[in-house]
């Protein structure tokens, strides 16, 4: 034993004395290092803040959509099953700016209640510019309540949030509610109609003409418009994710739940991706739409106008969307 620890004597002093610093060096308990001890690189991450996450805003992103539409290749003729029976119509990738499909795209002919697209636009334009507000109250005058037709049985003097009215609008297609909105915005219906002729005509709608500010017909005064404008109209109020809210609602209510919105646009919920934006129809006008719709990130706008039936009209735009969205840009 005393010969090995004589010939390990240097190799156990060595061992010993490395233990010694190790003891020395470990933090005892309940003891706290030194704040200007170096870290090692996990202390360290794990000693690092993290940043808190932005908040996340309800608003959608606004989509972007081509600013220039290119008709020189438009396809003509009947290149879906149903266009035949139709007075005018177009087909456009709002996206990519391709118009594919047109038929009388700029004849002027009647488009009945696909007028209140150009009554929400003004609205929600007024509200974008702050001279009016969506919850501010619009007063329901005598006229306001004994406008006909489609409506949702608005009696003078009640008083609704203008958002409310603009649902019932786009929704229901309520005619009260949109001359109620245009005499509160116009100051009157008549100084509410130039101002959507004035919208018209600094759009480029060369073919509309407004007559009043929900598309009731009159003899000598029917509300006119072309494919084209129609789309042009529908590429602006695509501007407002808002808008694209109530036209994609099948069903809601009006004056607290006492009375049901069901949606005038029966493609809503029916063709894949349509989600607006107005439906139109009276005798003369025949069966209108201007249908938005989004599949795979690919927005098309959609028109047709006058056709024989409301079934006929949905089988033109189911077959028609089915055919654009085939087409490859």
């Amino acid at each position: 034993m005393a010969s090995f620890l004589k010939k390990y004597k240097y190799l156990l002093l060595i061992l010993v004395t490395a233990a010694a610093i190790l003891l020395i060096a470990l933090p005892k308990k309940g003891h706290k290092s030194d704040p200007q001890e170096p870290k090692t690189l996990i202390e360290q991450l794990e000693a690092m803040e993290v940043p808190a996450l932005p908040e996340k805003k309800d608003e959608l992103p606004k989509e972007k959509l081509a600013t220039v539409w290119n008709i020189s290749k438009a396809k003509r003729g009947d290149v879906a099953k149903g266009l035949n029976v139709v007075k005018g119509g177009i087909l456009i990738d709002a996206t990519r700016g391709d118009v594919l499909w047109a038929k009388n795209e700029k004849d002027p002919l009647e488009i009945a209640s696909m007028t209140k697209m150009m009554t929400t636009l003004l609205a929600v334009e007024a509200d974008e510019r702050g001279e009016a507000k969506l919850d501010g109250m619009v007063r329901v005058s005598a006229a306001a309540s004994k406008i006909g037709g489609s409506q949702v049985y608005l009696a003078e003097k009640e008083q609704f949030p203008l958002e409310e009215l603009l649902k019932a609008v786009m929704i229901m297609s309520a005619n009260d509610a949109a001359f109620a909105v245009a005499e509160t915005l116009g100051g009157s219906a008549d100084d509410f109609v130039a101002m959507m002729n004035k919208r018209a005509s600094q759009l480029g709608m060369s073919s509309t003409k407004f007559y009043n500010p929900h598309g009731l017909p009159k003899k000598g005064a029917n509300n006119i418009s072309s494919a084209l404008d129609m789309a042009i109209l529908a590429r602006e109020l695509l501007k407002f994710p808002k808008v694209l809210e109530w036209t994609s609602t099948r069903l809601d209510t009006f004056r607290n739940g006492t009375f049901q919105l069901s949606n005038r646009n029966s493609l809503v919920g029916r063709c894949q991706g349509v989600d607006g934006l107005k439906t139109g129809f009276y005798a003369q006008a025949g069966y209108c739409v201007t249908a938005t719709c989004l599949r795979n990130g690919r927005r098309m706008i959609l028109v047709i106008i006058g056709a024989p039936s409301k079934k006929e009209r949905d089988d033109a735009v189911k077959n028609l969307l089915n055919w654009g969205y085939q087409q490859k840009g």
